[in-house]
């Protein structure tokens, strides 16, 4: 058995996971030997403050950020092994969700062509691909005739709902949601989140939540990993480490949440 095999096995069923994972910008090392994972089916919540390296190591697992060292498994592959067709393809299985969606949905094209390209990259068209794209709106509380419509057309809650559905057109093994609620309204926060809820219910569904918002960790994350400075200091089961946290950083963070300690919502 060689080193590759044997560690892909101990990957196990993690469809993401970091090993020893260093990022720099510059003379700045910003992630300093971070590893986590998310299993099938979990949804992983990274929380911490601004500047902890959440977003960081988001970027990174999607390749928008570049790994100074370490390794970075998708799907029992090691990225930094594989060819350049190969690496496309592993992070095409890694879907990236932005806090605004507004920036990354092209304005000039309607909401039909964005859905139908994140189905077929090359030759997707709207009509090739109507009933999947309304599909993908309707799973989103949305109508398929908003599939002509322009993202301007839309608000803030709207348009995250869509950028969750091309994320999931893709059919990917992991969606990572870069603080997708932080920019919302409490009410409108309440609709992604119960999108959300309802993606976790087929237990089928993977992704890693990036949140500063402690509560909204509580209601969408199976399992949470605390960071501070680029680096790990507390990860478990949600309700775990939010009732009893081992880290005197995790206490604090709980502490600082209206209700203190095992708050509920």
């Amino acid at each position: 058995m060689t080193a590759g095999t044997a560690a892909a096995e101990a990957v196990g069923t993690a469809v993401v996971s970091c090993r020893d994972v260093v990022v720099e910008f510059g003379a700045a090392r910003v992630l300093h030997g971070v590893s986590a994972e998310v299993r099938q089916g979990r949804v992983v919540g990274l929380v911490g403050e601004s500047g902890s390296g959440k977003s960081t190591l988001a970027k990174a697992i999607v390749g928008m950020n570049r790994i100074a060292s370490g390794e970075l498994w998708i799907d029992g592959e090691e990225v930094s092994r594989a060819s350049r067709s190969q690496r496309h393809r592993l992070y095409r299985k890694v879907q990236y969700v932005p806090q605004d969606p507004y920036s990354s949905l092209n304005p000039r094209r309607t909401i039909g062509q964005t859905l139908a390209e994140a189905i077929d990259p090359v030759g997707g068209t709207p009509r090739r691909h109507t009933e999947r794209i309304a599909e993908a709106l309707e799973a989103m509380w949305l109508d398929p005739s908003d599939a002509r419509k322009y993202p301007h057309e839309f608000s803030g809650g709207q348009r995250q709902r869509i950028a969750i559905a091309r994320a999931l057109l893709v059919d990917p093994s992991l969606i990572v949601a870069d603080e997708i609620t932080s920019a919302l309204d409490v009410s409108v926060q309440a609709e992604v989140i119960r999108v959300l809820q309802e993606l976790k219910q087929d237990g089928e569904r993977s992704m890693l939540f990036i949140t500063h918002n402690l509560a909204v960790a509580q209601e969408v994350c199976d399992d949470v990993v605390v960071m501070l400075h680029g680096e790990i200091v507390e990860n478990g089961p949600t309700e775990r480490v939010f009732r009893s946290p081992e880290s005197e950083y995790t206490q604090k963070l709980l502490d600082s949440v209206p209700g203190g300690p095992g708050f509920s919502l």
